[in-house]
Order: structure tokens, then sequence, then C-alpha cells
């Protein structure tokens, strides 16, 4: 794992360099401001730490941004949770939710850093013009990516960038939708065109060529999709998907044969991995293992909150022997004080079965390193090449090119051991399908909001009405109040 870190003290940027052989050393820079700080290609490399860093906020991916995606799904349940957590879960979020207010407030945060950069880019001396470029494509990828979290979850956002008044605090988000989305393109372009397309153990862990271009493939089918419906995109998300298949060899991407092996924190880097937010023990531990490990027994590694769950109906949703089952949820462990077995049952919560449907995948045996719930070591998955395949499924489907729309989610099923969906399904049946495949395959990948969103089938999928404002999140009535200028969410006046 590659770690990425940054202080800050009294709002004045303290960043470390990121050199691996250096990652633990901290130099701190006390009242540094972005004008005065950024001379030479050690600070620029430090305040692109600080950059990724906000991707590890428990504001971002390590909390917020990860379950304000889960809770609206199928999958999961908050359990004896915080009642935002509850909230989101039951569809019944509003302006002033915890996870309105901080998944807006880390994602800004992340822009302004990634755009201070940019802004003093020219500042720096580099000893070379490609050191410059991969610092600016990193820099592009991360902005984008925040941009690309503000619109899924939010759809009307202000666009600042470097070029802008940074301190601005009177932006508008009326008739703003073109310009970041144009944005967001061009950031993961250029990032494409000047990232390298793997790195070495020292630097493992920083968005590569093959990251921007999956990223991409997202960004052109989201906008394809409800509620964007922009004509053409079906056809730019498939042939970018196309790109990284046909090249998967080179990038040296793939399906791993043992689904257990996407989540080993042994193996977070292997072939079916393209972009992840890192974590480390000891250092910036991960709690998503903490939030979905179980409660109230005596366990090791699966220990935890109990506080995002599943539920028996989801579990028992998965075929007879679906390889995915034993990695995606806690099937059974052994009392360490008595020595006595456990084996979920989902039709019985009584022992030798336990009551709550636990999530597995960032339960990994093999973190030995962790001392403590809420410090693991397991990195957070944002794509992998399984959602590669069946950003291709999706895209082609909706084209109605069944046969290659097939490719993708036949890969995906014979990983999992399941047969082959069959050459003659009709293209509504596949479209449900590839949303089918999609809840098992990405089940607790912060996957699922987003998924349903794309179809407008959250509905269909939970089995009641819910109304068309919870497939956003309203803009943070604080936010409003601060900034006249922002305007509430359509369907949220």
């Amino acid at each position: 794992m590659r770690l990425f870190k940054y202080f800050i003290i009294a709002a004045v940027l303290t960043v470390t360099n990121t050199s691996c052989s250096d990652f633990l050393k901290e130099d701190v820079y006390e009242y540094i401001t972005p004008d005065n700080f950024y001379k030479n290609e050690a600070d620029a490399k430090a305040g692109l730490t600080s950059v990724y860093q906000t991707l590890q906020d428990g504001n971002g991916f390590r909390r917020y941004i990860w379950m304000g995606a889960e809770f609206p799904g199928e999958a999961a349940y908050a359990n004896s949770s915080a009642p935002s957590r509850v909230e989101m879960d039951d569809f019944a979020w509003t302006a002033t939710t915890d996870f309105s207010r901080l998944i807006w407030d880390i994602s800004y945060r992340g822009i302004r850093r990634a755009n201070n950069l940019l802004f003093n880019i020219n500042n720096v001396t580099f000893k070379s013009e490609d050191t410059k470029k991969q610092i600016i494509g990193e820099a592009k990828f991360n902005r984008a990516l925040n941009y690309f979290v503000l619109m899924r979850f939010y759809d009307h956002v202000a666009i600042i960038t470097e070029k802008d008044d940074m301190n601005a605090s009177d932006l508008s988000n009326e008739g703003t939708d073109d310009a970041v989305w144009t944005l967001i393109e061009d950031d993961l372009k250029y990032a494409e065109s000047v990232l390298k397309s793997s790195y070495g153990a020292t630097d493992m862990g920083r968005a590569t060529k093959g990251a921007a271009m999956a990223m991409l493939s997202k960004v052109y089918l989201t906008q394809a999709a409800w509620p964007w419906k922009k004509a053409g995109y079906w056809e730019k998300a498939a042939t970018k998907a196309d790109e990284i298949i046909t090249s998967e060899s080179t990038f040296g991407y793939g399906l791993e044969t043992d689904f257990r092996k996407i989540f080993d924190v042994n193996n977070e880097h292997g072939k079916e991995y393209i972009f992840d937010v890192e974590f480390v023990t000891n250092i910036n531990g991960n709690d998503i293992p903490a939030i979905t490990g179980m409660r109230g027994y005596n366990v090791k590694k699966t220990d935890g909150w109990s506080s995002m769950v599943s539920t028996p109906m989801f579990y028992k949703s998965y075929a007879s022997g679906d390889k995915r089952i034993e990695t995606t949820f806690l099937t059974g462990f052994k009392d360490v004080k008595t020595g006595k077995t456990y084996v979920y049952n989902p039709d019985s919560g009584t022992e030798p079965s336990f009551p709550l449907c636990h999530f597995a995948k960032y339960l990994d045996p093999n973190d030995n390193l962790s001392t403590a719930a809420g410090d693991y070591g397991c990195n957070m998955k944002v794509i992998r090449y399984a959602d590669v395949l069946l950003v291709q499924s999706e895209a082609y489907c909706e084209l109605n090119q069944t046969g290659k729309a097939l490719v993708g989610i036949n890969r995906v099923r014979a990983r999992a051991g399941l047969e082959p969906i069959a050459a003659d399904i009709s293209q509504s049946d596949l479209r449900k399908a590839i949303i089918q495949e999609r809840v098992w395959e990405f089940a607790a990948e912060g996957q699922a909001f987003f998924d349903l969103k794309r179809q407008h089938a959250i509905s269909d999928r939970i089995g009641k009405t819910i109304a068309d404002k919870y497939y956003s999140l309203p803009i943070p009535q604080d936010e409003i109040d601060k900034n006249p200028n922002l305007k509430q969410h359509p369907m949220w006046k």
C-alpha cells in the first residue's frame, strides 16, 4: 500500500513529501500560504499529497461518500447506527442531514487544493517537463473525481477552477451543468494523455492512464443515462471501455480468478485494481471494516460495530454456488473463547447461526497489522476492472447491441461460477440483468446509489415508490444560507 498524507495547521498548507522511503518523515511548514509555498519540485509533490488526502478523509471515501452511495441501495441496512445513516437508509434525508453537508464540503476541499496546486504550478522549477505534466495530470484526475462525486450526488453544482478567484464565496450553481461535465471530461482526457500506465512499488496508488480512461468511461455512462440522457454518450462510454478492454494485456488488467483476492491486503494492486483510495494501518487506517464488522461476539478480524449490515433477503438473492458469497458476507466464524463454531443461516437467527447478515469484503484475515477497530489497512475500491467490463455491457445494451453487451457481463458471471446469459435475451431483460449483476458484484463498495440512479430503478429494485428527489442530495442548507447565489435542487424546493 502507498501512503499519501498531509497536515493543515491554522488553515495553512502543511505537507509531507511523497517519496516512499521518506513517507514517515514529516516536515512541518508553519504560516505558509499557497502563494509563497510552491517553489521547488518537492513542494509541488507535497501539494499533490494534500490533494490525495481529501479522498482518505472520514467525510470522503473513508465513510460518507461510501456510505452515502450504499445506504440508499438494496444491499445495505443501517443497523443501530447514527440518525443521519438511518435517514439515508430510509429515503428520509434533508438539506440538513450530515451527508448533504459533509460530502459537499470534502469534495470542494479536494477541488480547491487541486486548484491551488494548478494555479501555482508555474512558480515551480522542475527537473523535467514530464514530472510537471505528471503532477498536473494527477491533480486534474483528483479534481475530476471530486466533481464527479458532486455531480452524481447533487446534479447541479458550482464550478471553480484554478483560473477563478479561489476565495470566492458567491459562486452560483445555476446553468453550470454543461461546464462542470466539460471540465470533468477535459481533466480526465489530459490525465489520460500524460499519466503513466503503471508505477513501481514506491509510487503505487497514484492515478494512472488506465484510471483516467476508466473514470472517463463512467463519466460518459452517467451522462448518457437518467437524468441527463445526453445523445451520443452511450457510444462514447462503449468506445472508451473498449479501448481499455482491448488493451488489457498492455495495462496488465484482468479479472482475479479468486474473488477474495481483490480484497486481500497483500494483493490490493493486483490485476483487477484500477484506482483505490489508499489506507495504511497505524498511519491512516480505514474504519470501514469496523463499520461492517460484527459486534458482540468473541471474534478476531471480524469484530466491529455492526453499523452497516445486509439482510437475509439480499443474501438469498445470490444464486446457490455463487463464488462471491463467501467474500461478500461473513458466512461463519469460531468464538475464540468458547471454541464454538457459528455458521450464518439467513432463515434462522438462532444459534449456531447469528442474527445479523454482515458484509465481509473488507474483513481481511491477512490484515495482521491493525491493532484497533477503525485502523485497518484495506483500501477503498473506487474502480476496478469488473466495473469496466460492466460499463461496456451497460452501454452496448442501451445501444441494443446484445452480442457486444454480453461479453463483459458473462466474463464477470463466469468468475462468479454462474452460467452465461443467453444470446436471445431481450434488451429489457438484459438491462435488468446488468443492474442485478452490478448489485451482486459491487455490494458494499459504494456503487449502489449511482447504479440505480442511472436506470431510474430505485423504486423497482427496493419494492416501494420513492419520490424522484431521492435520486439526489439537496444542496446543504447552511451553504445556501451563506451564499444566496446557490439555488436548491429544483426537486428539493
